[in-house]
């Protein structure tokens, strides 16, 4: 039975979801939680990698570039069959006392009796609603990063989801600058960033104009909310009554020191903070999904491929468990082999390049153009 009146927001880290999230639960008929369970959707995945012989997993939420060890079927199947104890539960959110990535804190008493029967998707549902503030929204739901591949279940399930994407640059300029290490740890390579970027845009370009999917852009979102989230509403059916002037009095989480309400002032930012050299790699590795999502390019597939064959990463990486992703000459390589791939035929070798076929069909049509 499909699960009704839930919804689900994600997108790579530093990209918009928590004002996103935060505008929704600003509606009266919705309740949104920020990241309120987070190992949840981590030792799932985790879960599932074992299932299949792939042992223990550092980031079992990864990119997915060159991932190679199972189908999105695969990973469907499991979560439809997968089953959590109570008392497995109540281990889980005790292991999240003292966890950052967890936004909504809960006390004892709010977990204790909580229900876990039924798939992963069923369980989710639950959560969203017996932990909501609130017993008489019209719709629940949470927003949590790094989660697109969970996106095509959920909505094989009923959920109503939603990406959001922000311009790679901002996004690695947020995440390793100001204050942004505050909210996503230390810094990641470079490649492993870019790679996260191009894992929601891909599922953005394979999902678009299916039922109950929506996705929107971070530079959107702070230009016009009001107009955005009415886009939303009307994609997902959700009925909301936005107001024509749409107000949200928070302080943020901005990498750039605390604003109050809604701004702009982060769009484009990265100008003022990335190195030349480093705009133009993230450019580079970004190039086709960027032009085709609109944003602003300087660079020529040239220019691209000697960007992605220097690129030296700039930040000190301490992070264990990222070593596929260091800058390096065989990641080089494999840059600039994806962006020629870009003008390949469709077909079987797509997912590990691009993920879907139908992902490296629109950026073939759109950087062939």
């Amino acid at each position: 039975m499909p699960i009704e009146n839930a919804l689900f927001l994600t997108g790579a880290q530093r990209s918009g979801t928590t004002l996103l999230a935060k505008l929704l639960d600003a509606q009266p008929a919705v309740s949104m939680l920020s990241q309120p369970f987070p190992l949840l959707f981590v030792d799932a995945k985790r879960a599932f990698l074992q299932s299949i012989g792939a042992g223990e997993e550092q980031y079992p939420l990864g990119h997915l570039f060159q991932e190679l060890r199972y189908t999105g079927s695969e990973l469907t199947a499991f979560l439809a069959s997968w089953r959590i104890a109570p008392e497995s539960l109540a281990e889980l959110f005790a292991r999240m006392d003292g966890y950052s990535g967890q936004y909504t804190k809960f006390t004892r008493e709010q977990i204790s009796g909580l229900e876990t029967a039924g798939d992963f998707a069923t369980v989710v549902a639950r959560l969203q609603r017996a932990l909501s503030p609130r017993s008489h929204a019209r719709w629940y739901g949470s927003k949590e990063t790094t989660c697109e591949e969970l996106v095509p279940y959920l909505l094989d399930r009923g959920f109503r989801c939603v990406i959001v994407v922000r311009d790679p640059r901002d996004m690695v300029a947020s995440l390793n600058h100001g204050l942004g290490t505050e909210y996503a740890g230390s810094p990641k390579p470079t490649w492993f960033n870019v790679r996260s970027w191009r894992k929601s845009v891909a599922h953005v370009l394979a999902l678009e104009g299916q039922p109950r999917f929506h996705w929107c852009r971070y530079e959107d979102v702070v230009a016009d909310p009001a107009r955005e989230l009415t886009r939303l509403s009307s994609a997902l059916e959700l009925d909301l009554d936005v107001p024509p002037r749409l107000e949200l009095q928070w302080s943020g989480n901005s990498s750039y020191g605390d604003r109050d309400g809604i701004s702009a002032h982060s769009v484009r930012a990265y100008r003022d903070v990335l190195s030349g050299e480093l705009a133009s790699a993230v450019e580079a590795a970004c190039l086709p999904e960027l032009q085709l999502l609109g944003y602003e390019t300087a660079l020529t597939k040239d220019d691209a491929l000697h960007a992605l064959k220097t690129f030296a990463e700039p930040y000190e990486v301490t992070r264990a468990g990222m070593d596929r992703d260091r800058a390096n000459a065989e990641n080089a390589r494999v840059e600039r082999e994806r962006l020629e791939r870009i003008a390949s035929p469709v077909g079987p070798h797509s997912s590990a390049w691009f993920l879907f076929e139908r992902a490296h069909a629109r950026l073939r049509e759109a950087f062939l153009a």
